[in-house]
C-alpha cells in the first residue's frame, strides 16, 4: 500500500519550483515525476539550487540524466512539449498539478483523467474548462466527488476573497474597487519590445505597455482578480471594479480594497469583528506591526490584512491585504491536493 499520495508536476518554473520546495519541507507528497519544456536537466536543477528570489537552498541537488536528484529524493526528469504525450500509466500518479501557465494543458490534462491514467489534476490559473475552481478556505466546501479536475484559481483571488467574503456576509457590499501591485513576471521584458502572452504561447499581447522594460516603471494593466473571485463568490458579481500595476519588485503581491457596504460598522466594530473572524483562521493572518512587501516574504498565508491601515471613513471601508504571490499561493494548491485526495 502507498504510504503517500504520488504527485507530478508539469511545468518546472517560478510556480513548479516552489511547490517542490515547500512540499519537500512537509513532507506531504510522493513528487515522482517533473515535466517541463526545457529538456536540459542540468539547467532545471540549477535553477532549483540557486534562486535568486528566496535564496539558494540547503537541500543537497545533483541530477543524472533522467533526474533531479534532491536529498534522497530521485524525481524523473521529461521534456514533452504538450502534457498528454507522457505514458502516465507507467508511472501510477495520484495527481497531476500542471503550473505551465498553458490553455491547450489543461484540454490536454482532461483527456489524461478520462481515460483515468491519473484521478485528479489541479491547474495553477484561472480557467473555465474546469470542474471546479477552489480556493481553499473558500470553497472548498463545494467540491463533489465525480469532480477530476480543478483550478487553484489565482494568487490574487486566493488573497482578497477571504476579506471579501467576510465583509459582504456581515455589511452586504454595494460596489467597490480592488488594485493590485503586483510583481513582474517571466513574460515581462528587460528592454522595450513585444509582450508575449504565456497561457496561449505564441500571441502577443495588445496591451503594448506590458512589452516596456519592467525594471524601473510602473506598468498599468488589466486584471482577473476580481472575475476569479466571483467564480467562488456569486454574489458579488458587477458589483467591484480591478485594476493592476505591475510593478519592479521581484516578490510579494499587494491589493488596496475599496468596500462601499449597505451596513456601515464603525472602525472599531469592524477591528473588533476582523480579530474575533481571522485570529484562529489557518489562512489569513493579521499584521500590526510597520512592515513593507519584502517583510512577507515566504509567509505562507493566502493573506495578511495591514491592520494599522484598516478604516472605515464616509461609508467607505478601506482594506489592504499583502501576500505572498508564489509561496503562499503554492501552500494552497498543496492544500487543495490534500482536500481532493
Amino acid at each position: 500500500m502507498k504510504s503517500k499520495k504520488r504527485i507530478a508536476i508539469n511545468g518546472f518554473g517560478r510556480i513548479g519550483r516552489a511547490l517542490t520546495k515547500i512540499n519537500l519541507e512537509n513532507f506531504n507528497f510522493e513528487l515522482v515525476l517533473i515535466n517541463d519544456i526545457n529538456p536540459n536537466v542540468h539547467n532545471m536543477s540549477y535553477l532549483y539550487k540557486y534562486d535568486s528570489t528566496y535564496g539558494n537552498t540547503d537541500d543537497k541537488v545533483s541530477h543524472d540524466k533522467n533526474h533531479i536528484i534532491i536529498n534522497d529524493n530521485k524525481i524523473l526528469y521529461l521534456s514533452e512539449s504538450s502534457i498528454f504525450d507522457i505514458d502516465w500509466k507507467k508511472y501510477d500518479v495520484d495527481c497531476i498539478i500542471d503550473s505551465s501557465g498553458v490553455e491547450s494543458n489543461v484540454l490536454g490534462l482532461r483527456k489524461i483523467l478520462d481515460k483515468k491514467f491519473v484521478k485528479k489534476g489541479i491547474i495553477t490559473h484561472s480557467s473555465n474548462l474546469v470542474d471546479n475552481e477552489i480556493i481553499v478556505g473558500i470553497n472548498d466546501d463545494e467540491i463533489k466527488p465525480n469532480q477530476k479536475l480543478f483550478s487553484s484559481s489565482i494568487c490574487d483571488a486566493n488573497a482578497i476573497s477571504h476579506v471579501l467574503k467576510y465583509i459582504d456576509s456581515c455589511y452586504k457590499i454595494q460596489s467597490g474597487s480592488v488594485t493590485t501591485v503586483h510583481p513582474w513576471l517571466s513574460y515581462q521584458n528587460l528592454v522595450d519590445g513585444p509582450s508575449k502572452s504565456q497561457i496561449t504561447p505564441g500571441k502577443m499581447w495588445t496591451d503594448f505597455s506590458l512589452g516596456r522594460a519592467s525594471n524601473n516603471t510602473l506598468i498599468p494593466k488589466k486584471t482577473t482578480a476580481v472575475s476569479a473571485t466571483e467564480k467562488v463568490l456569486y454574489k458579488l458579481k458587477d458589483k467591484l471594479l480591478s485594476f493592476s500595476y505591475r510593478v519592479p519588485t521581484d516578490i510579494v503581491s499587494g491589493s488596496d480594497i475599496t468596500i462601499i457596504p449597505k451596513n456601515i460598522p464603525s472602525k472599531k466594530q469592524l477591528i473588533d469583528e476582523f480579530e474575533n473572524e481571522f485570529i484562529s483562521n489557518p489562512f489569513v493572518e493579521l499584521n500590526y506591526d510597520s512592515k513593507i512587501s519584502l517583510d512577507y516574504k515566504k509567509n505562507t498565508h493566502s493573506c495578511i490584512i495591514d491592520m494599522q491601515w484598516l478604516n472605515v471613513k464616509n461609508g467607505i471601508i478601506k482594506v489592504i491585504v499583502w501576500y505572498d504571490n508564489e509561496w503562499g499561493y503554492s501552500s494552497r494548491v498543496l492544500d487543495l491536493v490534500k482536500i481532493i485526495s
